[in-house]
């Protein structure tokens, strides 16, 4: 496998948090969200510029 040399600038740098195994979806549901973990669920909220520029949650 190729290796870069290590003189090459670095692009970028992973920092990846734990996660903690907790409460789940039902299986239904986390094909629905993506996700099965009620943690990562973030629905899309589109920006609505008719209402004064602010998002309808």
């Amino acid at each position: 496998m190729y290796q870069p040399k290590s003189e090459w600038p670095k692009l970028a740098f992973a920092i990846i948090p734990y996660q903690e195994y907790g409460q789940t979806f039902p299986i239904n549901e986390a094909l629905y969200k993506g996700t099965l973990f009620p943690d990562l669920y973030q629905p899309y909220k589109p920006y609505k510029p008719g209402k004064g520029g602010k998002y309808d949650y």
